[in-house]
């Protein structure tokens, strides 16, 4: 199967893109396990309802970046709920999102709207 079209392509993704792609990069998750996942890797900021989880999940499965696996073979795992794997071209889509991102941080930071960095002790960061 040939790829519809470079990585590049889809840029830029959607905050909830990002962080579904995100939160697949370590591995096999289902809807909830997403909804949680993001919810910690943003710190709170992110918490996104189900039904527009779902629509993204649509979405990025329609792109190719996202496919439908199997449940884990493991003890306590519900095998009706529905997992989700980030494909080779959804990991090359997030790759490319994340140095998208880091680009647009070096010019902030260049413009001296915020320091790259952690902050020194006792300094706030612009």
């Amino acid at each position: 199967m040939s790829r519809p079209k470079p990585p590049d392509d889809f840029l830029p993704l959607s905050p909830l893109s990002t962080a579904v792609l995100l939160a697949l990069a370590e591995g096999d998750l289902h809807g909830y396990g997403l909804i949680k996942e993001i919810e910690r890797q943003s710190a709170g900021h992110l918490v996104p309802g189900a039904g527009s989880l779902y629509a993204a999940l649509q979405r990025l499965g329609d792109d190719g970046l996202l496919s439908e696996t199997e449940a884990p073979d493991e003890p306590g795992v519900d095998r009706r709920r529905r997992y989700y794997a980030l494909t080779e071209l959804g990991r090359e889509v997030l790759a490319a999102e994340v140095r998208r991102l880091q680009g647009l941080v070096a010019v902030a930071a260049e413009r001296r709207v915020v320091a790259l960095g952690p902050a020194a002790p006792g300094e706030e960061a612009r």
